[in-house]
């Protein structure tokens, strides 16, 4: 496998990982309130502010958990790519690493979304 390939994916987690780590602690600190393009927007979630910041406040352990893994992940490819590139060996753990990391934190992505949706379901709609 092409060791550039795996810089790629490197990259691309760790930007990843960046994305999600700002939104959350954007979130969390109340610079970003309920709106239609950042942030875990499902029908409970955007029933109000409170049903938002329930929502969020209950994805954020999980949220978290994803962006380390991004990072973490990310880390290990770009340093398997560099070695690789460098020996000139070939290795599918250059793709294999980090399309396992995506997967986890797509997993983990969709089940704090899942959890922010149950908590802004029991915060309620405004004046509800």
């Amino acid at each position: 496998m092409d060791p550039v390939a795996g810089l790629v994916f490197g990259v691309g987690l760790v930007t990843l990982g960046a994305m999600i780590h700002y939104v959350k602690s954007q979130v969390a600190s109340g610079n970003i309130e309920r709106n239609s393009m950042i942030g875990i927007r499902t029908k409970a979630t955007m029933s109000s502010d409170d049903a938002w910041k329930a929502g969020h406040a209950s994805a954020s352990p999980l949220l978290m958990v994803a962006y380390l893994t991004a990072y973490s992940v990310g880390a290990v490819s770009l340093a398997i790519s560099l070695a690789l590139s460098l020996s000139d060996a070939e290795n599918p753990a250059v793709i294999i690493v980090p399309l396992v990391g995506i997967v986890v934190v797509l997993a983990l992505l969709a089940t704090a979304a899942g959890r922010a949706n149950s908590a802004a379901r029991a915060a309620g709609p405004e004046g509800g």
